[in-house]
């Protein structure tokens, strides 16, 4: 009986974490789509899709997290539980709770060192988000999931797997007509070293408490 409330709480704490982490990475997310110059890779091949195979941006995402689920599977099927049914179903919700939250402060009249703040600051929240929600080691995005199943398959250091699946996706995105920016940039460059930082505190939190 015991267990099982012990269990339980566990899995509560873990699902609270990884959708404080999702809303983190949505606040972020939806800071640099405000800016306008260029978002996430994952957005960049989700438009590529969009725009090479005509169907809509909800469906092209759908698509494009579905092709990368399928290689997770193959790749580390263990990395696949809860987080990935939630971030597969709620960070779009919280990327629109974010616009909703911020686009009242934002404006088109903003001077461009006040953007280009912005859309790194975007970036880094959005970074630390995805640590956050990756570290509590209960189930992952299909993408996030990618540069994860490399590091552990090849023991390749994480900001490199996290360079190198951004990188591909852009370009992959690009080829097939996505748009793309500087915030696409800022974000291949900053993503991974941030994440790789807070997903070793997040982890040494797990391990400390929720033993």
């Amino acid at each position: 009986m015991n267990i099982n409330k012990e269990n339980s709480k566990t899995f509560l704490i873990n699902t609270l974490r990884i959708c404080l982490g999702l809303f983190i990475t949505g606040i972020g997310t939806a800071m640099m789509y405000l800016v306008n110059w260029g978002s996430a890779p994952a957005a960049t091949i989700g438009d590529g899709v969009h725009v090479a195979f005509h169907m809509s941006y909800g469906t092209a995402g759908i698509l494009v997290n579905i092709l990368f689920l399928i290689v997770l599977v193959f790749l580390d099927r263990s990395l696949i539980s809860i987080g990935t049914i939630l971030a597969t179903f709620f960070l779009g919700i919280f990327i629109d709770v974010g616009v909703f939250l911020i686009q009242p402060f934002y404006t088109d009249t903003f001077s461009v060192p006040a953007k280009a703040a912005i859309l790194v600051l975007g970036g880094i929240i959005t970074a630390i988000g995805l640590g956050s929600y990756v570290g509590v080691n209960f189930g992952i995005g299909a993408i996030d999931g990618m540069s994860v199943a490399l590091n552990k398959k090849f023991n390749i250091p994480f900001t490199v797997c996290r360079w190198g699946v951004d990188i591909l996706i852009t370009l992959v995105g690009i080829a097939l007509g996505g748009a793309w920016g500087a915030g696409t940039v800022v974000s291949v460059i900053i993503t991974g070293p941030i994440m790789q930082v807070v997903i070793k505190y997040s982890q040494e939190f797990r391990k400390k408490h929720l033993k």
